[in-house]
């Protein structure tokens, strides 16, 4: 029997530290209510399947809350809670345990794909260094989830795994319409592999055949919600697909990718690399090469897909894993120990900077760690509110009116019932006032109505006001 010896582990141990300290950083998170579309979309879906009991098919949750998606992500939630409990903690949990996950997908998928451990972690490093996927690490939404499920259905699919990829990609394709992405991804995959000789004709139609199955398997949702509700995709949804905003969309999405949260910096590198190494003439092994030119083939359809959609950068977070894993490939092409140890060096020096950068950011959004902040002034802010126990009509944007309203929020037990939504209307007393919510009417019903400060909330750069009519 081998004895374990420490030194012949070490990355083992820097991963473990990595998995450590991520819950060290993200733990306090797990005790807050919800923030933006998980207050106000996805936990009111969730807590519903739960107590009406769990399920994947389509209309056994009224379909305003799930809005026409597939189910099997609420599914899976909506069981967890209802299995240990609805409490901030059990439901942040969850998709922490998903993102602890995908970390260590990252690194034991990249060690089989480049049998690196250095390239490994510095992949599960790039991931775990991302603001917005620190952010997304401890909300209950789906696109952790996704990407998980998409680095695996590449994992499965060169390892020729059928039955895993099989598996993989209908779970994909029954949690978000975005999976569908992937489809045609693994066609051309196939044309590439048929054009370098990887594989026969035979070999592609077997596989574009059971890209079809696949298809039609992961369709059946949809199928199945014609027939019950009439319709494939929720109405309000198919009304925004448009190529309206196409062309901001995609150089938004491509920006989204390369360039903010300064990973321009690193994808900046991976070009870099890409030069030394063809002066070099430094080449990387067929398998990793279609990899990466996967994972740009990817990459780009899934923004095609998003910028004909609503839009939103967090929606893009599910290809970040691969797009990270194809640049800690190209990065540790270059065979140089001295070279690659310096970069793991580097890497969370450079991330700790990031991170700082976001959590100082004075912008609130599901993708900027700062949305902590908010989240605690908010909740301060209606604490204040419950002890004053206001009876008189209290006006407040879209989402701190769901925070106040909706217990499913995670802000209340017991929702307010004198909040108003119209800032203009005459019955308001009490108006608040949030930075991620900016109403371009404030300023001038401040003025007419000679609003003044009543109370406010804050932590750190995170604020809440309560103003109060004023006498004429």
């Amino acid at each position: 029997m081998k004895s374990f010896k420490p030194s012949t582990h070490i990355h083992l141990w820097w991963l473990a530290a990595l998995i450590i300290g991520f819950i060290a950083f993200k733990w306090d998170a797990l005790f807050l209510p919800f923030f933006w579309d998980e207050a106000w979309v996805y936990m009111p879906a969730i807590r519903t399947m739960a107590e009406k009991g769990p399920s994947i098919l389509p209309g056994s949750i009224e379909a305003d809350l799930y809005t026409g998606h597939p189910l099997f992500f609420y599914f899976m939630a909506s069981s967890w809670i209802k299995l240990w409990g609805y409490s901030h903690f059990i439901a942040h949990s969850l998709p922490m345990l998903i993102s602890i996950s995908l970390i260590l997908s990252i690194y034991f998928i990249n060690l089989s794909w480049s049998g690196s451990k250095n390239q490994a972690l510095l992949a599960s490093l790039l991931l775990s260094i991302q603001p917005n996927f620190l952010t997304q690490s401890s909300f209950l939404l789906i696109e952790v989830w996704l990407g998980l499920l998409f680095i695996w259905s590449f994992y499965f699919y060169f390892s020729k795994n059928w039955i895993g990829f099989s598996l993989v990609i209908i779970l994909a394709l029954w949690s978000k319409e975005s999976a569908f992405c992937l489809l045609p991804c693994f066609g051309i995959i196939a044309i590439i592999e048929k054009l370098t000789h990887r594989i026969n004709s035979k070999e592609m139609l077997n596989r574009f055949m059971a890209i079809g199955l696949l298809f039609l398997i992961g369709f059946s949702f949809f199928i199945i919600q014609k027939i019950k509700l009439g319709w494939y995709f929720f109405p309000r949804h198919a009304n925004w697909v448009t190529l309206a905003d196409f062309k901001w969309k995609m150089e938004v999405s491509f920006m989204s990718y390369f360039s903010s949260d300064a990973r321009i910096y690193i994808y900046s590198a991976v070009v870099l690399v890409l030069i030394i190494g063809f002066i070099m003439r430094i080449k990387l092994p067929k398998d990793q090469k279609i990899i990466c030119i996967g994972t740009i083939v990817f990459a780009f359809i899934f923004m095609v897909f998003a910028s004909i959609n609503f839009f939103s950068s967090r929606y893009l977070l599910g290809a970040h894993s691969l797009l990270l894993s194809s640049a800690a490939i190209i990065l540790f092409s270059i065979p140089n120990t001295i070279y690659q140890t310096i970069m793991l060096i580097l890497v969370p020096l450079f991330g700790l900077n990031n991170i700082d950068n976001s959590l100082t950011l004075n912008n609130f959004s599901d993708v900027d760690l700062s949305y902590q902040y908010l989240v605690q002034a908010e909740l301060d802010m209606i604490q204040y509110l419950e002890e004053k126990n206001y009876v008189e009509k209290i006006h407040a944007p879209f989402l701190m009116l769901v925070n106040l309203t909706n217990p499913y929020s995670g802000f209340v037990k017991k929702g307010f019932t004198n909040i108003s939504s119209q800032i203009e209307s005459e019955d308001n007393t009490y108006f608040i006032k949030v930075p991620n919510e900016p109403d371009p009417k404030f300023d001038s019903v401040k003025v007419a109505l000679n609003l003044q400060l009543e109370h406010r909330t804050s932590c750190k750069q995170g604020w809440v006001e309560l103003y109060k009519k004023g006498t004429p």
